[in-house]
């Protein structure tokens, strides 16, 4: 058998520790099976959503209004404009408005035999007149019902010199997000994987709000939390999250405190 020279073992050896030294270099992917570990709590404020004010005014009959009886509206076209409504019944040759200082009139004609859906039809109708994006009408019988556009309280109806009846279906609320921020015990946290799109894993925080990724090798996560949208509907939802470069084994890196909605 024919011995190898040194010069042709060389290339080969070369070639081998090459390959070695490319593939010892090959930086593993962030995951499990390493020494470090990511800590971290979680905060947060309570917010409650607000609500729309609903109203409803129901409605007598024409033969319990007398002419120049009135109710009271206000804001209406989401200005500082007030109303009063008032009823006019044309044998009469006296005046109907009652002129109430720093209101504005609406006039709405009736006879004392219109029943009482005939005077919500009328009063609705009136109404309907008004520009406003600031409430929507909607009747059922004689029973009107005023909802609101805005979020928050707003200026109830009132009956006036009528035997109308006013009801608030729903009292509006303003938004609310709690000054107080406490640790947020038993919340899911979760952790990404270097660019991954989704989570590789998630744990739950303990009584103090805080939380640990163990048994984790070098390289980028992300950790997040999901954080409500305040001012929007329910199930709306954010990622409070921060991106976290482990360079070292056996370490541990705090990232402090994420700030969520609850």
């Amino acid at each position: 058998m024919k011995k190898l020279s040194k010069n042709s073992i060389a290339p080969f050896t070369l070639i081998l520790l090459l390959s070695i030294g490319v593939f010892s270099c090959v930086k593993k992917n962030p995951g499990p099976g390493g020494t470090s570990a990511i800590t971290g709590k979680i905060i947060g404020q309570e917010f409650k959503p607000g609500e729309q004010e609903i109203q409803q005014i129901t409605f007598t009959g024409g033969n319990q209004l007398e002419h120049g009886d009135y109710f009271l509206l206000n804001k209406l076209t989401g200005l500082n404009d007030n109303y009063y409504i008032y009823f006019k019944n044309p044998n009469w040759v006296s005046p109907a408005d009652p002129g109430l200082q720093g209101r504005i009139g609406i006039e709405v004609l009736f006879n004392y035999s219109d029943s009482n859906i005939d005077i919500a039809q009328a009063v609705k109708n009136k109404l309907n007149t008004l520009s406003s994006s600031a409430v929507t009408y909607a009747l059922y019988q004689d029973i009107l019902t005023i909802t609101w556009g805005q979020i928050g309280p707003v200026s109830d109806p009132d009956n006036g010199s009528t035997n109308f009846a006013i009801d608030i279906v729903n009292q509006g609320k303003a938004n609310y997000i709690s000054p107080l921020i406490q640790n947020m015990v038993e919340q899911r946290v979760y952790l990404c994987y270097g660019d991954d799109k989704f989570p590789s894993e998630d744990v739950r925080t303990n009584q103090y709000g805080e939380f640990q990724f163990k048994n984790l090798q070098t390289g980028s996560y992300k950790v997040y939390v999901l954080s409500e949208v305040p001012f929007l509907p329910y199930d709306n939802f954010e990622e409070k999250s921060q991106i976290v470069q482990i360079t070292q084994k056996e370490s541990i890196l705090d990232i402090g405190a994420l700030q969520m909605i609850y």
